[in-house]
């Protein structure tokens, strides 16, 4: 509690920083003082030293070295001295302790005083006291450098006792030469001082100022507190007891502080009344605005599950926080029992996201994403799209997914196509029924030709009239196989499709009509153009309404004309042109040629809906369709599309090329069931030929008692047959024969019938449209056998 009362916290700051000060005083007023007191150490050495080395040089000149030495050791016992002594010049020696200068007198001049003898010491081991300290190795190294330095001194230790060591250089006089040396008459009078007496008053001195300083801080921090407490403290904890109040909702906004001094104590509450006064009308005002938010919030809600489109709001770990009505009926159940759950979970009753999800493109770049699904859980078509939501880092943390059911739409659309399609095969009909009587004419002539040829006739003439034959009867199956192709209704399935071949079958449907309208086609067909993925039949559509209008125009100028094809695959897409040489476009109409029911023909001949349809197809794959014309006249038709990635058709293509690789037949047996006979006995003959076993049948129940008889490898079925039909064989098949329920191949010239293509559906068998070359069903026959 002390430490976070304020009161305290002042206290203690002002207290410590008085307490500082203090310290800092008691402090600097030591230092003072114990400067003072060694200068004064420093000028008592300094006032002995003169008349020591004056004595010394008299005593010296006139031969009384005795007097100088007893000099030196008087001094040294005067009270306070610790001791004196000279140093000799090599900085170890003390002179007066031996005998080393009086034999150097003796050996120079032969003689020496008597008195110099009296009481002089002798001993063996000379070192002068303190001669081994660092401070006094570097005097003595300053003053060989230049002996009439000065003075130098410094506070020495002496076993606990401090010592002032004062060193004075010792001049060598012209006089002295006389006697010693060159170097013999230097050395250093060393004058040692004990500083005990000194510490002591200093230590003295401090304990009366560190008591007189506690005595003050304490009488100053009893005055300050309760100044503190009268004007800062007691003012603010009054106040604060009013905020709790309101705090905890004991008092009314409308209470007030009372203000008693016209310090910042009472600005500070003066200003919280002015805020209590600001909160009462904020409160009122807030009121009012808060049941605003919650009217708005009702109906932001009640908007939200009015939409009929399917709204949910999907976080970044793909879990549902937000969800309308209308989905929740869906599952019939309530928002709040949905909220949390994993959107791919719920809606897709998938264990982990799709790997093409437009929420999880939002999540990634941040951009509208958008895709059509058909496999939610609760069935049908959808549009989804999905808005990205921010955070205040700019950053997407959510999304706004929206599903629109669009399966009627779809179905219309696809009808739509459909209508614009067969409206486009009665233009291919009329053409393709003369294209049939061409090769039909040479089948019926050669056979002719055969059946007239007497019995004694080669046997190659034969052959090759049954060459000929043959090949109009290829002739006559790709056409009819082409039509039926182009006309056969299919649900919309993109898959890894050349666009030069689609490009190529298209004009071989609208081969007939071209050459009789005189329109030469010309081609400029990439050879390494990439596959990508489209619907063939919408594409092929695409082309049909696109070639279809280039052949009106060129004729209805000039009753004939030129159509040059062009392919191009850059930057990622595929661009295919289309030129003419017609009368071109307007420029009046050129912005209108793809709005639907809008045509340049006379009543009756078009619908309005071909480039309409054309350009749905286009945008629904991913890419553009553009009309331009010319300044050299005729009109450009360019439509691009994406490329997809390559390499899940690379995969497929290997897996092709190895089921290619099948099996011989090694005589398997073979059930071949047709009410025609032609056919059975043909498909009998092919089979025969090339290694299998053949039986045949005419229909299902003849089929069913062979079954019942003998097992067979594959069963070869038509659909439509008088009686018991193919569909009932399969269903019979699946229930008593299951070992050939991978190994059924259906054969049928119906693709219109809606039975028909919910069997092959349903069945997943494979199966060959007639008319068919027989090379291709040996090949599929050899493909389930190995």
């Amino acid at each position: 509690m002390l430490k976070k009362s304020l009161h305290s916290r002042i206290l203690v700051l002002i207290v410590g920083l008085i307490t500082v000060g203090v310290i800092i005083s008691i402090y600097w007023e030591i230092r003072n003082k114990e400067k003072e007191l060694l200068d004064e150490k420093v000028r008592a050495s300094r006032t002995m030293a003169q008349p020591v080395l004056t004595a010394i040089y008299e005593d010296m000149l006139e031969e009384r070295a005795d007097l100088a030495r007893h000099l030196v050791r008087s001094i040294g016992k005067t009270h306070g001295v610790e001791s004196v002594y000279i140093v000799r010049s090599n900085g170890v020696e003390e002179a007066f302790r031996d005998m080393k200068t009086i034999d150097a007198v003796k050996q120079e001049f032969g003689e020496i005083r008597p008195e110099w003898l009296r009481d002089h010491p002798e001993e063996k081991e000379n070192i002068a006291r303190g001669v081994d300290t660092p401070e006094f190795r570097k005097a003595f190294a300053e003053f060989r450098g230049d002996w009439s330095r000065g003075e130098v001194y410094y506070i020495d230790d002496n076993n606990g006792v401090p010592l002032l060591t004062y060193l004075q250089p010792i001049e060598k006089k012209p006089k002295c030469k006389s006697c010693h040396a060159s170097e013999d008459a230097r050395g250093v009078l060393v004058i040692r001082t004990s500083l005990s007496e000194m510490y002591d008053v200093l230590a003295k001195g401090r304990n009366q100022w560190i008591f007189s300083g506690i005595f003050a801080i304490s009488i100053g921090g009893i005055l300050l507190s309760i100044l503190i407490q009268r004007s800062i403290t007691g003012p603010i904890r009054r106040n604060v007891e009013v905020i709790k109040r309101i705090a905890d909702g004991k008092a009314g906004i409308n209470e007030r502080i009372k203000v008693d001094a016209q310090d910042e104590i009472g600005y500070l509450a003066a200003a919280f009344n002015s805020m209590l006064d600001s909160l009462e009308k904020r409160a009122e005002e807030n009121t009012k605005l808060f049941e605003l938010v919650i009217k708005s919030k009702e109906e932001w809600v009640a908007t939200f599950d009015a939409i009929q489109d399917l709204i949910s709001i999907h976080d970044s770990e793909y879990r549902i926080i937000k969800i309308n009505k209308v989905l929740a009926r869906k599952f019939n159940s309530t928002p709040e029992e949905l909220i949390g759950r994993k959107c791919y979970e719920l809606l897709y009753c998938r264990s982990e996201a799709k790997t093409v999800c437009p929420h999880s493109r939002t999540l990634a770049t941040g951009e509208i994403g958008s895709a059509e699904v058909d496999d939610m859980v609760f069935g049908g078509s959808y549009s989804v799209t999905t808005f990205p939501v921010f955070n205040n880092e700019g950053k997407v943390w959510a999304s706004v997914h929206v599903a629109r059911d669009i399966t009627q739409e779809k179905f219309l659309r696809e009808q739509l196509l459909h209508s614009e399609k067969l409206s486009s095969l009665g233009k291919l009909v009329a053409g393709i029924a003369h294209e049939l009587n061409n090769p039909l004419m040479g089948i019926m002539g050669f056979s002719q030709i055969l059946m007239d040829t007497p019995g004694d006739k080669k046997l190659d003439d034969i052959k090759d009239k049954l060459r000929k034959i043959y090949h109009e009867s290829l002739r006559t199956a790709k056409i009819v196989q082409n039509l039926l192709t182009f006309a056969r209704a299919k649900k919309t399935e993109r898959e890894y499709h050349s666009v030069n071949d689609i490009i190529r079958h298209t004009i071989e449907l609208r081969e007939y009509s071209l050459k009789a309208n005189n329109i030469k086609v010309s081609f400029d067909l990439e050879d390494k153009l990439p596959r990508t993925m489209v619907d063939l039949f919408q594409m092929q559509q695409v082309f049909i309404n696109i070639i279809n209008n280039a052949e009106d125009a060129m004729v209805s100028k000039k009753g004939k004309g030129s159509l040059h094809i062009s392919t191009r695959s850059e930057a990622g897409r595929i661009r295919i042109s289309f030129k003419d040489d017609g009368p071109g476009v307007s420029r009046e109409i050129i912005n209108k040629i793809f709005d639907p029911f809008f045509t340049t023909k006379e009543v009756g001949k078009g619908t309005g809906l071909g480039l309409s349809i054309t350009h749905g197809i286009v945008t629904e794959h991913g890419g553009t369709i553009e009309m331009a014309s010319p300044d050299e006249g005729g009109a450009v038709v360019i439509v691009e599309i994406p490329i997809v990635s390559r390499s899940l058709w690379k995969d497929a293509d290997d897996a092709s090329a190895e089921n290619e690789q099948a099996a011989p037949p090694q005589g398997r047996r073979i059930l071949i069931v047709d009410d025609e006979k032609s056919i059975r006995e043909t498909l009998h003959g092919i089979f025969t030929s090339n290694g299998f076993s053949v039986e045949t049948a005419r229909d299902g129940r003849e089929a069913l008692d062979l079954l019942d008889k003998e097992k067979f490898a594959l069963l070869v079925t038509d659909v439509k047959m008088p009686g018991y039909g193919g569909t009932d064989l399969y269903e019979n098949v699946q229930k008593k024969h299951a070992y050939l329920k991978d190994k059924v191949i259906i054969l049928t010239g119906d693709v219109f019938s809606q039975d028909v293509k919910d069997f092959l559906a349903r069945s997943g068998c494979p199966y060959v449209l007639k008319p068919f070359e027989p090379k291709k069903l040996l090949e599929l026959a050899r493909k389930l056998l190995s």
